[in-house]
Protein backbone atom coordinates (compact mmCIF):
# COMPACT_ATOMS: atom_id res chain seq x y z
CA UNK A 1 0.00 0.00 0.00
CA UNK A 2 1.12 3.34 -1.06
CA UNK A 3 2.00 6.12 1.76
CA UNK A 4 0.45 9.15 1.49
CA UNK A 5 2.38 12.38 1.89
CA UNK A 6 0.05 15.59 2.36
CA UNK A 7 1.31 19.45 3.02
CA UNK A 8 0.17 21.52 5.75
CA UNK A 9 0.52 24.88 6.70
CA UNK A 10 0.79 25.74 10.67
CA UNK A 11 -2.30 27.80 11.82
CA UNK A 12 -2.44 30.28 14.58
CA UNK A 13 -5.02 28.48 16.12
CA UNK A 14 -2.88 25.27 16.05
CA UNK A 15 -0.24 27.06 18.30
CA UNK A 16 0.20 28.56 21.75
CA UNK A 17 1.56 31.51 22.90
CA UNK A 18 5.04 30.92 22.32
CA UNK A 19 3.85 30.92 18.56
CA UNK A 20 4.51 26.88 18.03
CA UNK A 21 2.63 23.43 17.12
CA UNK A 22 0.72 23.13 20.65
CA UNK A 23 1.59 19.17 21.61
CA UNK A 24 -2.04 18.04 21.20
CA UNK A 25 -2.28 19.49 17.65
CA UNK A 26 0.37 16.70 16.49
CA UNK A 27 -2.79 14.16 17.53
CA UNK A 28 -5.65 15.82 15.23
CA UNK A 29 -3.52 15.46 12.41
CA UNK A 30 -2.69 11.64 13.00
CA UNK A 31 -6.18 11.05 12.93
CA UNK A 32 -6.69 13.45 10.28
CA UNK A 33 -3.82 11.99 8.14
CA UNK A 34 -5.46 7.99 9.30
CA UNK A 35 -8.40 9.36 7.53
CA UNK A 36 -7.29 10.22 4.35
CA UNK A 37 -5.45 6.89 3.42
CA UNK A 38 -8.06 4.68 4.82
CA UNK A 39 -10.45 6.62 2.61
CA UNK A 40 -8.23 6.75 -0.11
CA UNK A 41 -8.02 3.09 -0.03
CA UNK A 42 -11.35 2.00 0.35
CA UNK A 43 -11.29 1.40 4.42
CA UNK A 44 -12.42 4.86 5.74
CA UNK A 45 -15.23 6.87 7.51
CA UNK A 46 -18.04 5.54 5.04
CA UNK A 47 -16.56 2.01 5.04
CA UNK A 48 -17.01 1.12 8.80
CA UNK A 49 -20.23 2.96 8.63
CA UNK A 50 -21.56 0.36 6.00
CA UNK A 51 -20.35 -2.07 8.02
CA UNK A 52 -21.66 -1.23 11.47
CA UNK A 53 -18.13 -0.82 13.33
CA UNK A 54 -16.04 1.59 13.72
CA UNK A 55 -12.21 2.51 14.06
CA UNK A 56 -10.96 2.41 17.37
CA UNK A 57 -7.61 3.98 18.49
CA UNK A 58 -6.49 2.26 21.65
CA UNK A 59 -2.61 3.03 22.04
CA UNK A 60 -0.65 5.67 20.57
CA UNK A 61 2.78 6.68 21.05
CA UNK A 62 4.11 9.78 19.60
CA UNK A 63 7.51 11.17 19.74
CA UNK A 64 8.14 15.32 19.49
CA UNK A 65 11.46 16.19 18.17
CA UNK A 66 10.70 19.85 17.26
CA UNK A 67 7.76 21.71 17.12
CA UNK A 68 7.00 23.47 14.20
CA UNK A 69 6.66 27.68 13.87
CA UNK A 70 3.07 29.42 13.08
CA UNK A 71 3.08 29.52 8.97
CA UNK A 72 5.63 26.77 9.01
CA UNK A 73 4.84 23.81 6.20
CA UNK A 74 5.25 20.68 7.12
CA UNK A 75 4.95 17.29 5.62
CA UNK A 76 2.49 14.40 6.85
CA UNK A 77 3.54 10.81 5.56
CA UNK A 78 0.97 8.01 6.94
CA UNK A 79 1.19 3.72 6.01
CA UNK A 80 -0.29 0.93 7.46
CA UNK A 81 0.15 -2.81 8.35
CA UNK A 82 -1.39 -5.94 10.83
CA UNK A 83 0.56 -4.97 13.52
CA UNK A 84 -1.30 -8.08 15.58
CA UNK A 85 -4.30 -10.45 13.89
CA UNK A 86 -6.91 -8.19 16.02
CA UNK A 87 -4.71 -4.52 15.74
CA UNK A 88 -4.10 -2.94 12.45
CA UNK A 89 -0.86 -0.13 13.29
CA UNK A 90 -0.33 2.99 11.61
CA UNK A 91 2.44 5.28 11.68
CA UNK A 92 2.45 9.10 10.62
CA UNK A 93 5.74 11.31 10.18
CA UNK A 94 6.07 14.96 10.14
CA UNK A 95 8.90 16.36 8.31
CA UNK A 96 9.50 20.41 7.57
CA UNK A 97 10.81 21.47 3.93
CA UNK A 98 14.30 20.13 4.45
CA UNK A 99 12.96 16.65 5.38
CA UNK A 100 14.01 16.59 8.70
CA UNK A 101 11.71 14.74 11.10
CA UNK A 102 9.76 16.96 13.77
CA UNK A 103 7.21 14.42 15.12
CA UNK A 104 6.39 10.97 14.72
CA UNK A 105 3.31 8.59 15.80
CA UNK A 106 2.67 4.62 16.02
CA UNK A 107 -0.79 4.14 16.84
CA UNK A 108 -2.48 0.99 16.81
CA UNK A 109 -6.24 0.62 16.16
CA UNK A 110 -8.84 -2.21 16.17
CA UNK A 111 -12.48 -2.39 14.61
CA UNK A 112 -15.46 -1.97 16.62
CA UNK A 113 -18.97 -3.22 16.41
CA UNK A 114 -21.56 -1.08 17.04
CA UNK A 115 -24.19 -3.67 18.86
CA UNK A 116 -21.94 -5.40 20.58
CA UNK A 117 -19.01 -2.87 21.73
CA UNK A 118 -16.67 -5.58 20.81
CA UNK A 119 -13.17 -5.63 18.49
CA UNK A 120 -13.88 -7.21 14.97
CA UNK A 121 -11.17 -9.12 13.38
CA UNK A 122 -10.30 -6.49 10.06
CA UNK A 123 -10.42 -9.83 8.04
CA UNK A 124 -13.87 -10.34 9.05
CA UNK A 125 -15.33 -7.59 7.29
CA UNK A 126 -13.29 -7.76 4.53
CA UNK A 127 -10.09 -6.14 5.29
CA UNK A 128 -6.77 -7.55 4.57
CA UNK A 129 -3.85 -5.40 5.58
CA UNK A 130 -0.72 -8.81 5.39
CA UNK A 131 2.41 -6.38 5.27
CA UNK A 132 3.78 -5.87 8.73
CA UNK A 133 3.11 -3.04 10.43
CA UNK A 134 5.98 -0.17 10.52
CA UNK A 135 7.57 1.65 13.44
CA UNK A 136 9.39 4.75 13.02
CA UNK A 137 9.43 5.77 16.84
CA UNK A 138 11.90 5.33 19.87
CA UNK A 139 9.26 3.40 22.46
CA UNK A 140 9.24 4.84 25.36
CA UNK A 141 10.56 2.99 28.48
CA UNK A 142 8.99 3.29 31.92
CA UNK A 143 10.78 4.46 35.21
CA UNK A 144 10.34 1.91 37.74
CA UNK A 145 7.43 3.84 39.44
CA UNK A 146 7.99 3.71 43.38
CA UNK A 147 4.94 5.96 44.79
CA UNK A 148 1.55 4.56 44.73
CA UNK A 149 -0.05 7.89 45.78
CA UNK A 150 0.02 10.67 43.35
CA UNK A 151 1.60 13.91 43.60
CA UNK A 152 -1.72 16.10 43.19
CA UNK A 153 -5.03 15.22 41.50
CA UNK A 154 -7.73 17.57 39.77
CA UNK A 155 -11.28 17.41 38.85
CA UNK A 156 -12.85 18.90 35.46
CA UNK A 157 -16.19 18.24 33.26
CA UNK A 158 -16.03 16.65 29.94
CA UNK A 159 -17.74 19.29 27.70
CA UNK A 160 -19.43 19.22 24.61
CA UNK A 161 -16.37 21.37 22.73
CA UNK A 162 -14.39 18.26 23.29
CA UNK A 163 -16.71 15.86 21.20
CA UNK A 164 -16.41 14.73 17.96
CA UNK A 165 -18.85 13.30 15.38
CA UNK A 166 -17.92 9.83 16.61
CA UNK A 167 -20.36 10.91 19.67
CA UNK A 168 -17.59 10.44 22.43
CA UNK A 169 -14.50 12.65 23.49
CA UNK A 170 -12.20 13.00 20.77
CA UNK A 171 -8.82 11.43 21.88
CA UNK A 172 -6.73 14.89 22.12
CA UNK A 173 -8.54 15.62 24.46
CA UNK A 174 -6.96 12.77 26.95
CA UNK A 175 -3.65 14.96 26.84
CA UNK A 176 -5.00 18.33 26.86
CA UNK A 177 -6.65 17.67 30.18
CA UNK A 178 -3.48 15.65 31.24
CA UNK A 179 -1.49 19.31 30.61
CA UNK A 180 -3.98 21.64 31.73
CA UNK A 181 -3.80 20.10 35.02
CA UNK A 182 -0.41 19.76 35.47
CA UNK A 183 0.90 22.27 37.77
CA UNK A 184 4.03 24.09 36.30
CA UNK A 185 5.67 22.81 39.83
CA UNK A 186 5.60 19.39 38.85
CA UNK A 187 6.79 19.69 35.42
CA UNK A 188 10.40 17.96 34.88
CA UNK A 189 10.80 20.33 31.99
CA UNK A 190 8.93 22.77 29.36
CA UNK A 191 9.40 20.39 26.66
CA UNK A 192 7.97 17.10 26.12
CA UNK A 193 10.15 15.02 24.56
CA UNK A 194 7.70 11.94 24.06
CA UNK A 195 4.77 10.23 25.80
CA UNK A 196 2.13 7.29 25.09
CA UNK A 197 -1.30 6.64 25.48
CA UNK A 198 -3.30 4.13 26.25
CA UNK A 199 -7.06 4.22 25.57
CA UNK A 200 -9.45 2.11 28.06
CA UNK A 201 -12.68 3.16 27.81
CA UNK A 202 -15.05 6.07 25.84
CA UNK A 203 -15.63 9.17 27.57
CA UNK A 204 -18.83 10.95 26.60
CA UNK A 205 -19.66 15.40 28.08
CA UNK A 206 -20.99 15.78 30.76
CA UNK A 207 -18.76 13.15 32.61
CA UNK A 208 -17.14 13.82 35.34
CA UNK A 209 -13.44 13.19 35.54
CA UNK A 210 -10.64 12.84 37.57
CA UNK A 211 -7.12 13.34 36.44
CA UNK A 212 -4.39 11.50 38.87
CA UNK A 213 -0.61 12.98 38.14
CA UNK A 214 2.24 11.23 39.37
CA UNK A 215 5.97 12.22 38.44
CA UNK A 216 9.37 10.11 38.87
CA UNK A 217 12.70 11.82 37.42
CA UNK A 218 11.77 13.36 34.06
CA UNK A 219 8.78 11.62 33.73
CA UNK A 220 5.19 12.39 34.48
CA UNK A 221 2.63 9.75 34.41
CA UNK A 222 -1.46 10.38 34.33
CA UNK A 223 -4.38 8.10 35.23
CA UNK A 224 -7.78 9.97 33.89
CA UNK A 225 -10.60 8.22 35.07
CA UNK A 226 -14.69 8.19 35.60
CA UNK A 227 -15.91 7.28 39.03
CA UNK A 228 -13.92 3.56 39.19
CA UNK A 229 -13.11 3.17 35.25
CA UNK A 230 -10.00 3.91 34.26
CA UNK A 231 -10.57 5.92 30.66
CA UNK A 232 -6.95 6.17 29.87
CA UNK A 233 -3.52 6.17 30.92
CA UNK A 234 -0.66 8.76 29.85
CA UNK A 235 3.08 8.32 30.46
CA UNK A 236 5.24 11.60 29.21
CA UNK A 237 8.57 11.45 28.89
CA UNK A 238 10.18 15.29 29.10
CA UNK A 239 13.33 16.95 28.07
Amino acid sequence: MNDLILPHRITSYECGDDKKMKPECFQHFCQEMAEEHASAHGFGYDWVMTNKTAWVQVQGNYEILRRPDWKETVYLRTNTGMATALQPGRFVEMTDAEGNVLARADMYWVIINFASRRPVPPKRVGLALNEPCPVLGTPLIDPEWTTEAPAATAELSATRRDVDFNGHINNSAYLIWALDTLSPELRPATEMARYRIYFRHESHAGDAIRVEHFVQGNFTRHIISCGDETRAEITIEWQ
